[in-house]
C-alpha cells in the first residue's frame, strides 16, 4: 500500500512537471512550434515519458484546460452555501493565483480553444441553475443563458488582459450584482 502512494506520487510530480514545461513554452512561443522534445527537456525528463502520460501535445493541451477549469469552480465550492460573495471571490482568486495559465490561454493563438472550452463548463453550470421565474419568466432560456456565460468568460478575459485592475473582492461583488440582477444564483452554479 505504502508503495502505490509513492508511486502515485511520482506520476503526480511527473505530470506536474510536465504540465509546469508545457505552460512556460505555451507563454514563450506559438503552440504549433512546442515539440514534445521541448516539453521533456525543460521537465527535464524522457521523452518517453510524456508518451506515457499524453497522447501529444494536443491530448496535453486539453487535459491542461480541463484540469485549470475544474480546479476553478472547484475552488469555489468549499465556501458556505450562504456566502455567495466569497465563492465568487474564491474563483477570482484561483484566476489570480493561477495568471501565468490563463494569460497564456488569452494570449496564445489557441485562444478560441480555451475560451470555448471555458464556455462550455460556464453554459452548462448556469443551464442546470438558471431561475425562470421573476425577471426571467418571458425570456428564452437559452438566449439568457449564453448571453450570461459569454458575459461571464468575456469579463474574464477582460480582467486577466488587463493585469488585473481590481481585486477578487471588488470583481465578485460586482459580479454578484449582475447575477442578481438577471436572477441567476451564482452558489447554485457553484
Amino acid at each position: 500500500m505504502e508503495t502505490a502512494a509513492k508511486t502515485d506520487r511520482r506520476i503526480a510530480r511527473t505530470r506536474e512537471a510536465i504540465n509546469k514545461a508545457f505552460l512556460e513554452l505555451f507563454s514563450e512561443k506559438e503552440f504549433e512550434k512546442i515539440t514534445i522534445n521541448d516539453i521533456a527537456e525543460r521537465a527535464n525528463i524522457n521523452r518517453g515519458t510524456v508518451y506515457l502520460h499524453y497522447t501529444d501535445k494536443y491530448d496535453l493541451f486539453d487535459k491542461c484546460i480541463d484540469d485549470q477549469l475544474n480546479k476553478m469552480f472547484l475552488s469555489c465550492t468549499t465556501k458556505e452555501k450562504t456566502d455567495l460573495i466569497g465563492a465568487l471571490e474564491s474563483i477570482f482568486i484561483y484566476y489570480e493565483e493561477n495568471v501565468q495559465f490563463f494569460s497564456s490561454m488569452l494570449s496564445n493563438q489557441r485562444t478560441s480553444v480555451f475560451r470555448e472550452r471555458m464556455m462550455q463548463v460556464v453554459t452548462s453550470i448556469i443551464k442546470e441553475r438558471i431561475d425562470m421565474m421573476g425577471s426571467n419568466k418571458d425570456m428564452d432560456k437559452e438566449l439568457i443563458i449564453q448571453f450570461t456565460a459569454s458575459a461571464f468568460v468575456g469579463l474574464v478575459e477582460w480582467w486577466i488582459s488587463n493585469q488585473m485592475p481590481h481585486t477578487p473582492q471588488i470583481m465578485a461583488e460586482q459580479v454578484w450584482k449582475l447575477f442578481e440582477r438577471n436572477d441567476i444564483h451564482p452558489m447554485d452554479l457553484l
